[in-house]
């Protein structure tokens, strides 16, 4: 059997493609440039959703230091105000549970008992928190649950 031209020349134009597609790019400058071209392109038409929860105390803060010279009102200071204690409060509570003897449990419940009352009081003399300043309910909302998990741990007796 005779191979003919016209036979071939499908195969090899199959090949050149193929080749073709399958070429390096001539550098790693090349292709970083193409992969970082895309990114930024992608970043640019998608939007970011709101943050939430602990996550959004970082943008509710970064928002209160450009409120701050405009018109901040003095609830939602007072709400970040009582925020910043509790979140330092569960700081000391993180360092007393890592201490571990005995008496560092007991003065970490003790702690654990005021992040409560904190969180309790905060939902109680705000209650319309959800309607002004939703990231900033979300978060009291995270500290609650956060705080009704460890007391349950603890009273459960993990931390023994």
């Amino acid at each position: 059997m005779k191979i003919q031209t016209d036979q071939i020349t499908p195969v090899q134009q199959t090949g050149t493609a193929q080749q073709a597609k399958n070429a390096p790019a001539t550098s790693f400058g090349d292709i970083l440039a193409k992969e970082v071209g895309a990114s930024q392109q992608t970043s640019a038409t998608q939007s970011l959703p709101p943050l939430g929860g602990v996550a959004g105390l970082a943008q509710a803060m970064a928002s209160q230091a450009v409120a701050k010279t405009t018109d901040v009102s003095s609830e939602r200071q007072t709400v970040m105000d009582n925020v910043d204690s509790i979140l330092n409060q569960w700081e000391k509570y993180s360092g007393q549970l890592a201490g571990g003897s005995s008496t560092q449990l007991r003065q970490a419940y003790g702690t654990l008992e005021n992040i409560q009352a904190g969180v309790q009081k905060l939902k109680d003399e705000h209650p319309s928190l959800d309607e002004h300043s939703p990231q900033l309910s979300s978060l009291v909302n995270e500290l609650d649950v956060m705080t009704t998990t460890e007391k349950i741990k603890f009273n459960r007796g993990d931390y023994l």
